[in-house]
């Protein structure tokens, strides 16, 4: 509620009950309250308003907004009744009024600088952007202060935005915003980060990024400092607009050496590496390659430092990160489209996706980063490559159902990569009939055997073997497409009902159900018409 800190005022006491009444939701002890105080003092405004927030909490909007209208006719200026009537307009879901409300009280106090701030964010909230550069200007002459400056030409800025009219945004809105931005450099009173970013996205929308790359690259950018590599990433975006490539190219080359794990970095590394090839380019004889320094333009410098990257990582005593190890099979992907000879120099694309998932198999993330890249195998490497997988995952002994588990979350993730991998390989498909009902008693033996690894976790979480039964439902999926047998259907919809049991949060299979419902004809007359209508449909709807 409104402000009741000066408790030597005898209205804020006199208040302070219905205040309490009205934060512990007593909404009918308030206007009680209020209609005793308003006996003894018929012109205290804001137990007036106080009464009308008791009476639109109970359902009487009219009333409460008949007594609202009483008091703001009266133009109050007192902050009591000033922030009480907002809360009551927000509401009331009526923000215009608050706009009249405080330019009344503006009128009445021109120099009062909080009544000045209340006008322009209540012209923030109805979008009058007009109004807001207005306010932000006259909260500026009275408190010569950045932030006030600022919100006039950040109003300036939502006009161009909003503009239907673009020449109109590119020919005043924004020329009028970078001149007073223009104005506080040459005076040197550019104090706060937000006040960079600001000119940063004038110049930015102006189309002037040679300017705006002085001003990233000058001592204002030194103030951009509140997310990590701010500078860099804008430094980036702008080369890659005037397409100056060799910066571009150096200036990916020297955050690699800082962070090689940072990907956003390493397709801006390939890009300029490819553009430069296509132009050319060649370094000059003497001095430095470019503004941001050492620029590698040919493949053999790219595979090389690639390959130093993964060399780092391979020495050192802690666990491995994933970029290096990626980058080299997006670099192998991006010249085999080129079809460029020199994708031999790093090597077997099998061994390199076998290398990592040795690293990493054991990561969620794994079948993500490896399935991208599937397309790099030969279709007679496919069975090779899953046989290599297998033998990276350690399993324990044959039970008495002639399966060999996982003996922790670490194997099982290991062994479910797997699993999926095969699924993307397209080898669940190829199996006939009664390979794919044997694939189904194993993925079925595996998640339960999983769920001893979930025992403890809460039901909001997921069982670490949910893929197993998911991918077991897609199989019946398949068998059902195959052959039509509608048991397979049903059998599906029993393994998903017994996941559902042990993971109730889980998605995939809430919705897999309903589809497959729909589909059995079990749904009310208001499910949408465009669910699926056939099996095939279905597995084209929720690809695994």
């Amino acid at each position: 509620m409104a402000a009741r800190g000066h408790v030597q005022d005898p209205n804020d006491r006199r208040l302070r009950p219905i205040y309490d009444y009205l934060d512990n939701g007593n909404n009918k002890m308030a206007i009680q309250q209020a209609d005793k105080l308003l006996k003894k003092h018929k012109d205290l405004h804001c137990a007036k308003v106080l009464k009308a927030i008791g009476l639109q909490r109970t359902g009487k909007q009219d009333e409460a907004f008949t007594l609202a209208q009483e008091v703001a006719t009266l133009e109050p200026t007192d902050d009591n009744s000033l922030q009480a009537l907002t809360i009551l307009y927000r509401e009331m879901h009526r923000p215009e009024l608050v706009t009249k409300l405080y330019e009344a009280a503006v009128k009445k106090v021109p120099l009062s600088e909080e009544y000045h701030s209340h006008l322009f964010m209540a012209y923030a909230r109805v979008g009058e952007y007009k109004k807001m550069q207005q306010a932000g200007m006259a909260l500026y002459k009275i408190v010569p202060k950045n932030p006030y400056y600022f919100w006039s030409v950040m109003s300036l800025v939502m006009q161009a935005i909003s503009a239907q009219d673009e020449k109109l945004a590119q020919t005043m809105f924004l020329p009028l915003a970078e001149r007073m931005v223009e104005k506080m450099v040459k005076e040197e009173k550019i104090e706060a980060e937000a006040e960079v970013q600001l000119y940063f996205m004038i110049l930015e929308r102006l189309g002037k990024c040679v300017e705006a790359l002085e001003v990233i690259r000058g001592p204002l950018g030194d103030k951009l400092t509140s997310e990590l590599q701010s500078r860099e990433n804008k430094c980036m975006m702008l080369y890659q607009r005037l397409q100056r490539w060799p910066e571009c190219n150096a200036l990916a080359h020297k955050l690699l050496l800082k962070n090689p794990d940072d990907w956003q970095f390493y397709p801006s590394y390939f890009d300029s590496l490819f553009h430069l090839m296509d132009q050319s380019w060649s370094p000059p004889e003497e001095g430095e390659h470019c503004s941001e320094g050492l620029v590698h333009h040919t493949v053999a410098e790219v595979v090389r430092f690639v390959e130093e990257r993964i060399k780092c990582e391979d020495g050192k005593d802690s666990r491995s990160l994933r970029g290096p190890y990626l980058a080299r099979l997006e670099l192998m992907h991006r010249l085999r489209e080129r079809g460029c000879p020199e994708e031999s120099l790093l090597g077997d694309p099998l061994e390199l996706m076998v290398q990592f998932f040795g690293k990493f198999g054991d990561k969620p993330c794994c079948i993500t980063d490896l399935k991208i890249y599937l397309h790099l195998l030969s279709p007679e490497q496919h069975v090779q490559f899953i046989n290599h997988l297998s033998e990276a995952v350690p399993l324990g002994e044959q039970g008495e159902e002639g399966f060999a588990f996982p003996e922790d979350t670490k194997a099982l993730q290991r062994h479910l990569c797997v699993c999926q991998l095969s699924r993307a390989l397209g080898l669940h498909h190829s199996l006939d009939i009664d390979g794919k009902l044997r694939l189904i008693t194993e993925l079925k033996a595996h998640y339960r055997h999983g769920l001893k690894f979930g025992k403890h976790a809460l039901k909001t979480e997921l069982q670490f073997s949910d893929m197993y039964c998911l991918m077991a439902a897609h199989v019946y999926i398949d068998l059902w497409t195959e052959t039509g047998d509608e048991n397979m259907a049903w059998q599906c919809l029993g393994i998903l009902q017994e996941g559902l049991s042990h993971s109730s949060s889980n998605a995939q299979f809430k919705l897999l159900l309903l589809l497959l419902y729909c589909r059995l004809g079990a749904f009310e007359s208001f499910v949408p018409h465009v669910l699926p209508q056939t099996p095939q449909d279905i597995i084209t709807f929720i690809p695994l």
